[in-house]
């Protein structure tokens, strides 16, 4: 049946039209109403009954509009965009449909709701523009009015700074195709805008009107994509971005690459099932405000590499940890909360009532935190103390205007410190004390008349009047005006009680409007203090994050690493900062470190499987990088030469969207370590070429670990379960041999997870599987199997006979972990105390011994 468009119904879809990639929140009296697709969209994201209009069954669903925040953020967690569309004022007397207009458009890069944003995560909008060799980026945080630009020319740079944002949303040229292959990686909207918000000429004028002109971004690209982000803000969060900071260049160079591959293999912010919880971030992060979470967050992505800014943050560290970690510091961090988002809420007039009152107590305690740190040495601490100066006036201008406990809606009322606006008091009077006011007038008027029994009243009907009996309405004054005749008595007002009327049946209104005018007056004069706020509030993150690293490392053990320009990576006893925190003080045991390009480049690992070999590769990456953010770390010493980029090979993956094996995920992995790489460059390889046949991996890394040692002199260290590589530390000078350490005990293998210098000369995989619960016999044929490879049994076409007939008798077993059976045997003898057994114990232990001689344990 086809449906009938009401007016109603014509006039959303117009509206609709102007917003037809987001879902449209039409608002009909106290609901914001869905219709059609976004209805059925709606319910079924929202979780909310699918209803229709029973005049012409068009599907609706809705939702209060005093609550829609937790809605819409699970719309925009879904993906998708919100519009408001809110009824527009008009004339009282006026009839017909109320007019409707888009008051904003809600996505995900463009959200400040403190519902849809991670306190301790950024929330970057991204616009990207390709101009010949180059693409420009501009990466906005509309909640704290953060600007970054770059321009970048290769496809490797431009997936790596994407990544390291981690975008809500990117805005590309609806032209752009193909996307670039990482962007199906990405989880995050991906709008297109037409070509005209990437125009040189409405980029110049946006730039020129928000941020004082493109000559503050170096590069057209940039400037264009800059613009296109300016332009998608204006249509969607509104004009309000006076809290936009001045653009910054994202300095690449001036960071330790980690590109996104490595970030996931080493867990930096979140673990391999995307929590947060496993990853370095949560080990260190004991921040106490969201921005100081944030500014540690960011710390962990992008390290340093100049030694001298390292030093500064170790410098102030160390100072924390030797002193008493800020005295009474973290006291004053608790009280003054997200200020960089409320400075974002401010500058862009959407702060709240209450945000206000509470930016009035975090400047305070701002002032007591920079007391709290003022007798601080440290460089670094002195200069971020010097930056907290919080705007006086602004404090000043808060406390005159609020009352002590203002609601979260201006529109409530109660907003207004009384004794602030005396229009403000009287009208707050008027509709808290009507009744007492009224007994006031009447006492005054029997007063002035002389007429003891007047009487002032009020019915629905009449309003406001002043009642005489018929008996002395000779003393009526002559400023009475005759209102109602009834039979014994005249009813009357007044000039004054007329006002007084007015002013009672408009009080509560009226109070509500002056109030919200007061209100958006005292904000707009606060976002004049937004630039000072936000340097407080960067200022205030960056002692957080110092203080956070110290109480960390008091608590755990860390050492103060020593950073210089060699090539050279020693340290002595480190440990994995996440694994040892899950574990009791002393359980984790520490292994040393010494590579260097000139003498020990490449490092081969081989040794059991479980054995730690991974454990180990990750400890070192996660120290360097600790180390160059700034942090002490988990070892007894730690000197280390600056490293410029950490790339890691770690795990086994496939990623079926592509089509793609995890072989071929590995080898592509690979296959990206190998170019731009320099003395200072750390590698970390763990398994290469186990994703295909035994001789194929071998043969790939055999060819990697050459190509590494002759072509590079990274520092490497190559994990590998194929114990033949180790031939290489004869043929490469610079090639050393390291394996994992373990230890067989009454017929046990004992993981020592200790790492020492020397190969393993076999994988043992077979006795691994034996303590993983494989079944009895699987484990003695596996050990048969490996016998024919070993002693080289070939079949008629020259291959190793696996599948050689099972031999009569006892197999002949596989060469134990460590040493042959009498060995093992001689052993056990040696560790007997003869004195201290019994007779029958001497027997069992004799009658095992000889069991295990004759091949039968």
């Amino acid at each position: 049946m086809a449906i009938k468009n009401s007016p109603l119904i014509a006039q959303y879809l117009r509206i609709k039209e102007k917003v037809p990639d987001a879902v449209l929140f039409f608002r009909l009296g106290d609901f914001y109403e869905m219709f059609f697709e976004d209805a059925e969209l709606g319910a079924r994201v929202l979780d909310i009954q699918l209803t229709s209009r029973s005049k012409d069954g068009v599907p609706l669903c809705g939702i209060p509009y005093h609550a829609a925040q937790p809605y819409i953020a699970k719309l925009l967690k879904a993906g998708h965009k919100v519009a408001i569309c809110e009824q527009a004022a008009q004339d009282q007397n006026a009839r017909g449909l109320m007019p409707r207009q888009i008051v904003r458009v809600v996505t995900p890069g463009t959200a400040t709701e403190e519902l849809v944003l991670s306190a301790d995560q950024k929330s970057f909008l991204l616009a990207l523009y390709p101009s010949g060799d180059a693409v420009g980026l501009a990466a906005i945080d509309v909640s704290t009015g953060e600007f970054l630009f770059a321009s970048l020319s290769d496809d490797a740079g431009l997936e790596e700074e994407v990544t390291r944002l981690e975008p809500r949303e990117i805005v590309v040229p609806r032209g752009l195709e193909p996307l670039p292959p990482f962007f199906a990686r990405l989880r995050c909207t991906i709008t297109r805008l037409d070509d005209s918000h990437f125009a040189a000429a409405a980029a110049r004028q946006v730039l020129a009107r928000r941020v004082g002109g493109e000559a503050s971004i170096d590069g057209e690209p940039a400037a264009i994509a800059a613009g296109a982000a300016l332009l998608y803000l204006e249509e969607t969060f509104g004009e309000d971005l006076g809290h936009l900071r001045a653009p910054r260049p994202l300095r690449i160079t001036q960071h330790l690459l980690i590109d996104d591959v490595s970030r996931r293999h080493l867990e930096l912010t979140v673990s391999s099932d995307g929590a947060r919880q496993g990853s370095l971030l949560a080990v260190l992060d004991e921040t106490l405000t969201p921005v100081g979470a944030r500014t540690l967050a960011n710390w962990i992505v992008y390290p340093l590499l100049d030694v001298a800014a390292i030093n500064r943050r170790l410098d102030a560290v160390d100072e924390f940890v030797s002193g008493d970690l800020g005295g009474p510091a973290p006291d004053a961090l608790k009280l003054i909360g997200d200020l960089e988002r409320l400075a974002g809420r401010i500058g862009s007039l959407r702060a709240s009532p209450r945000d206000c009152a509470h930016l009035g107590r975090a400047l305070e305690a701002v002032g007591a935190l920079g007391e709290s740190l003022g007798a601080c040495r440290a460089d670094l601490v002195r200069d971020l103390v010097e930056r907290l100066a919080p705007p006086s006036e602004a404090i000043a201008i808060v406390t005159a205007t609020l009352g002590d406990d203002p609601p979260v809606d201006p529109h409530d009322g109660n907003v207004i410190r009384t004794g602030f606006n005396p229009q403000v008091d009287e009208l707050r009077m008027l509709a808290r004390d009507a009744r007492g006011v009224l007994a006031r007038l009447e006492t005054r008027e029997r007063d002035r008349t002389s007429i003891a029994s007047l009487k002032v009243r009020y019915n629905q009907v009449f309003g406001y009047y002043i009642e005489v009996t018929k008996t002395h309405l000779d003393r009526v004054p002559p400023d009475y005006e005759r209102k109602q005749t009834l039979v014994g008595a005249e009813r009357f007002t007044t000039p004054e009680l007329k006002e007084l009327e007015r002013k009672i049946l408009s009080a509560e209104s009226g109070l509500k409007e002056l109030e919200l005018q007061l209100f958006t007056r005292m904000l707009r004069d606060l976002t004049r203090f937004t630039p000072a706020i936000q340097e407080n509030a960067g200022a205030v993150g960056e002692l957080d994050a110092l203080l956070s690293l110290a109480r960390v490392a008091r608590r755990r053990g860390y050492v103060r690493p020593v950073l210089d320009e060699s090539t050279r990576l020693l340290i002595h006893e480190g440990r994995h900062p996440v694994l040892e925190a899950g574990l009791k003080r002393g359980e984790f045991v520490p292994n040393d470190l010494d590579v260097d390009p000139d003498e020990r480049q490449l490092l081969l690992i081989t040794g059991p499987n479980m054995a730690g070999k991974s454990t180990y590769l990750r400890q070192v990456a996660l120290i360097v990088i600790m180390a160059q953010m700034g942090a002490f770390v988990p070892a007894a010493h730690a000197q280390l030469g600056i490293v410029d980029r950490i790339f890691t090979r770690i795990g086994a993956r496939d990623d079926l969207r592509r089509g793609e094996s995890t072989f071929m995920v590995e080898m592509r992995e690979t296959a990206r370590l190998l170019a731009g790489l320099s003395p200072r460059s750390l590698l970390l390889l763990d398994e290469v070429g186990r994703g295909t046949s035994t001789f194929d991996g071998l043969a790939i890394a055999w060819a990697i670990a050459e190509h590494l040692h002759d072509r590079s002199r990274a520092k490497v260290l190559f994990a590998t379960h194929f114990h033949e590589l180790t031939d290489l530390a004869r043929e490469r000078p610079r090639v050393k041999n390291l394996s994992m350490a373990v230890r067989e005990w009454g017929g046990e293998v004992v993981f020592l997870r200790r790492v020492v210098e020397g190969a393993a000369n076999r994988s043992y995989g077979i006795e691994v599987a034996r303590l993983a619960g494989l079944p009895d016999g699987v484990v003695a044929r596996a050990r048969e199997i490996l016998a024919n490879l070993e002693q080289g049994e070939l079949d008629e076409a020259g291959m190793p006979r696996l599948a050689h007939g099972r031999r009569q008798g006892p197999s002949a077993p596989q060469m134990g972990l460590f040493a042959p059976a009498e060995s093992r045997i001689v052993e056990e003898l040696k560790l007997i105390e003869l004195e201290r057994l019994t007779p029958i114990e001497a027997f069992n232990i004799l009658a095992r011994l000889s069991t295990k001689a004759h091949g039968n344990e």
